[in-house]
């Protein structure tokens, strides 16, 4: 499996299978959850300032933002609860 789409899964477990269901089909969730890996490994490896930690803090939070709204917009998949 790919790994943004694993790390986009056990952020949101609630919604895993729509995260993979997304992930496969739909081409700007995919780069979303690409996005959010570099943003994630970027802040793992602690950015030099302050100032850019709390950049790379923001950023992530916008792009959990918009993968949640992404896959709420998205129509549910078969067997989706959602």
């Amino acid at each position: 499996m790919v790994s943004c789409l694993e790390l986009v899964r056990e952020q949101f477990p609630h919604v895993s299978d729509k995260v993979a269901s997304l992930f496969e089909r739909d081409p700007v969730f995919r780069e979303l959850c690409e996005d959010y890996e570099a943003c994630a490994l970027t802040l793992a490896r602690k950015p030099t300032t302050a100032a850019l930690q709390k950049e790379y803090a923001a950023l992530s939070l916008r792009l959990e933002y918009e993968l949640l709204r992404q896959l709420e917009e998205a129509p549910g998949t078969p067997g989706d609860e959602n």
